[in-house]
């Protein structure tokens, strides 16, 4: 029997899933079908979406997202896409991944498939593969780590393979905080005590991956970085932190994977590192050991509203949480090969939670410019509105207000920030460039949440490149290629230095060819203009 794996691209807290991402549902389903001895066909939305036929015996369908996000050059498979690949195909379906999980009561979206996967998609289809039934189940670890291994030559088909394909990597099931139901709005405490794989495991499968030509890896698939395999599970919300269990996780990784290129994280919790400060701060120097810069750890603050923290049960409060941020800024601030700081922290704002009044939005603001005034960095900040998955939230009508929030943050607290992270002049390293939209070409290095990168010309695509950086804006940087030939390159790229301008831009051009910094300096009007344009430029003293 031949199964169509169809990927539409998973979103999720904890697991990242939309290209140059590849999240582990459809290399676990290949492998449940492959011990069930059977044969796949991997197909991704954007195959299927440029007439790619799915054409077999049964048709597995792994979607989407369920926290909100913006994708560069791929978006997640849509409500109308999943109805009309399950009607068209010719033969039994079924539909799993979070979408499912969260979405089955829809009886518009769920009503063409046979089975919807409450649990494991991977579960349910071996057992129907094996025994003919559909099952609600979670895999057993056994099968978790021999599925990992045997589903993992699934990245071989994904089109960004091998690079800059970012294979992610799960570590564990659940929360630490199942102990206290955990905060009022996620799902990772719904799943009971958690379940952590064994270093063995995770190991083999980043061997396998490693010797298909797998380079770049994320520690996604975990609700908190500081929880593996924690001690004392179950006696507090904040078990102690098993430092060499994460020691041994990141070494075996890099020894697993000699040809590693990107080793990142995301989730960590800040309430652990407060209960457990030096262990805390001993694993945070592992990481930038051990992991590759540009990395983060995503804190979830929610709120700075002592009112929503109290009502929503949330797992840390903005006094914990700016001592946290204060912790990984004493590690991580220094700057790596790729230009980057080694580690530094996110932070994500939830709206709609019970307890928000407009003095809500008023503390968030409080407490950004509480790390403005204390010059403490983080990569980025993310806002959303609560999605009721886990139950539902009585409306707020304070919408207005998360607007005006959002469009401050955005405005003044991230722009700032970013000109701190990454001043102007910073070299960034292995910039992929991606597409193209308008006068503008976009790139990202490969990672966590990388910075987006415009480029005002139009250089090759699907190629890594350094650049350096000559503006910011909200979010995002403006740069041009590193070192760049003045001699040969674009006006856009020129007008785009710093002090520069259209009509120096002009100028420059008519002048060229320059054989040394002193001739290209003469053809500006400025010394100081020229001083500063300088290190941008590949040419001889």
């Amino acid at each position: 029997m031949k199964v169509v794996i169809l990927d539409g691209y998973v979103d999720e807290p904890s697991n990242f899933g939309v290209p140059p991402y590849i999240s582990p549902y459809p290399r676990y389903a290949a492998g449940a079908i492959r011990d069930a001895g059977h044969t796949w066909e991997y197909v991704t939305i954007d195959r299927a979406r440029a007439g790619h036929p799915l054409l077999g015996d049964l048709l597995v369908v792994i979607s989407g997202p369920i926290v909100p996000g913006k994708y560069l050059r791929s978006l997640p498979i849509s409500e109308k896409e999943i109805v009309h690949h399950a009607t068209a195909f010719e033969g039994p379906r079924v539909f799993g991944g979070p979408l499912a999980r969260f979405r089955y009561y829809d009886e518009t979206l769920v009503e063409p498939f046979d089975w919807i996967a409450l649990r494991d998609l991977d579960a349910a289809v071996y057992d129907h593969l094996t025994a003919g039934e559909w099952t609600h189940r979670d895999k057993t670890m056994e099968e978790w780590d021999r599925w990992a291994l045997l589903g993992a030559d699934v990245v071989r088909a994904h089109p960004d393979f091998p690079d800059p394909l970012t294979v992610e990597l799960d570590t564990s099931k659940g929360c630490v905080r199942y102990v206290n139901k955990g905060c009022s709005f996620c799902i990772e405490p719904m799943y009971g005590k958690p379940k952590f794989r064994d270093l063995s495991g995770v190991l083999a499968e980043v061997r396998r991956l490693a010797e298909l030509g797998a380079v770049n890896f994320r520690l996604g698939g975990q609700a908190d970085f500081f929880s593996y395999q924690a001690i004392g599970l179950g006696s507090s919300p904040t078990p102690r932190i098993n430092g060499p269990a994460i020691r041994s996780l990141l070494e075996g990784i890099r020894a697993a994977a000699p040809n590693l290129k990107v080793l990142h994280t995301d989730n960590g919790d800040p309430a652990m590192m407060i209960a457990h400060p030096e262990a805390a701060m001993a694993a945070m120097r592992d990481l930038v050991r051990l992991a590759s810069p540009g990395n983060l750890l995503s804190f979830g603050l929610e709120s700075a509203d002592p009112a929503v923290t109290e009502a929503n049960n949330l797992n840390i409060d903005a006094d914990g949480c700016l001592e946290a941020i204060r912790m990984v800024n004493e590690v991580g601030r220094a700057r790596g090969a790729n230009g980057m700081p080694t580690l530094l922290p996110g932070l994500n704002f939830v709206a709609g939670l019970d307890g928000e009044t407009k003095k809500t939005f008023d503390l968030n603001l409080e407490f950004l410019r509480r790390l403005l005034a204390e010059d403490l960095w983080i990569r980025r900040i993310n806002i959303r509105q609560v999605r009721p998955v886990r139950r539902e939230f009585e409306p707020t009508g304070l919408y207005r207000e998360f607007r005006r929030f959002k469009e401050t943050v955005r405005t003044v607290v991230d722009h700032e920030m970013l000109q701190r992270v990454v001043p102007e002049g910073t070299v960034l390293r292995n910039v992929f460039l991606e597409m193209e939209d308008g006068r503008v070409t976009y790139g990202r290095q490969i990672g966590t949440y990388p910075i987006l990168v415009g480029l005002p010309y139009h250089p090759t695509l699907n190629r890594f490149v350094d650049v350096r950086v000559v503006s910011h804006g909200q979010r995002s940087l403006t740069a041009v290629e590193y070192p760049l030939d003045v001699n040969h390159a674009p006006l856009g790229a020129i007008t785009a230095l710093p002090g520069i301008g259209a009509k120096r831009a002009a100028r420059i051009v008519r002048a060229r060819p320059f054989d040394s910094l002193p001739a290209f300096a003469a053809s500006l009007d400025d010394p100081e203009v020229a001083d500063r344009v300088a290190p941008f430029l590949g040419l001889a003293m």
